[in-house]
């Protein structure tokens, strides 16, 4: 059971309503899209836990009194000139991927229109299981924020190592979907529900080194080194299902 599919066609319907996202000020580059997907969720009954900033997902829907519990990450960028701001996205501090707690988590990923404090049309939209994005769960459990003292001339200084990741943002890896809405889910769940259509099948091979750790020199003229090894499962292809609305 997962509510993403309903969660996905609260979505859709809202979008072809004319339902805008409205930022809180001028601004606002983070509320916007997370208060649209509170409200969409909040229209369907569902429990709803937020959590605090820099915590992954954002949110949790569901609870022990109405399982499943599943985690829901937003993001969004902008949309002009016929294309994304961007083809990645950033995850600050937290390496981002399908389980969370052991349980399933989500990426709902907007592209808009607009800006400032006028409200912004949500261009397209994709809530995507996180493996399709990154499938490494020990990895993005086992994930800190180092602190490093005695640094400067003085050894009263610390450095405050707190990584910003970036990942390809999902219409990168499906770019027929710019300009639609579609929800994407691993093949192995076998999803069958009458208000889908599948429309396409993406799929992800595993890479075929690990990076383990790199070492950063602080000199500003040497080049950060690197350490990987090789994958088990490197070459192992995983299949996403896309679905659109009926």
């Amino acid at each position: 059971m997962t509510y993403s599919i309903d969660i996905f066609l609260a979505a859709h319907q809202a979008i072809a309503a004319g339902t805008h996202m409205i930022p809180r000020s001028t601004n606002d580059k983070e509320y916007f899209p997370q208060d649209w997907f509170a409200d969409r969720v909040g229209s369907l009954g569902l429990p709803l836990h937020p959590q605090g900033r820099n915590s992954y997902p954002d949110f949790w829907v569901g609870d022990d009194a109405r399982p499943p519990r599943e985690g829901y990450e937003i993001k969004s960028l902008a949309f002009s000139n016929g294309r994304p701001a961007r083809k990645d996205y950033d995850s600050n501090s937290t390496i981002p991927s399908g389980h969370k707690d052991g349980r399933d988590t989500f990426l709902v990923f907007f592209l808009y229109t607009g800006s400032g404090a006028s409200p912004r049309p949500a261009h397209s939209l994709c809530i995507a299981h996180g493996d399709l994005i990154n499938a490494d769960h020990e990895a993005a459990a086992a994930h800190i924020n180092e602190g490093i003292a005695r640094f400067g001339s003085y050894g009263d200084g610390f450095i405050r190592d707190r990584k910003m990741y970036r990942f390809p943002q999902p219409f990168t890896l499906d770019p027929a979907g710019i300009g639609r809405c579609r929800l994407i889910l691993p093949e192995q769940w076998a999803i069958s529900d009458p208000r889908l259509i599948q429309v396409e099948t993406l799929e992800r091979t595993i890479f075929a080194a690990s990076l383990d750790s790199y070492c950063v020199y602080l000199d500003g003229k040497t080049s950060p080194t690197t350490h990987g090894n090789p994958r088990p499962d490197a070459g192992q292809v995983r299949r996403f299902q896309v679905f659109e609305h009926v």
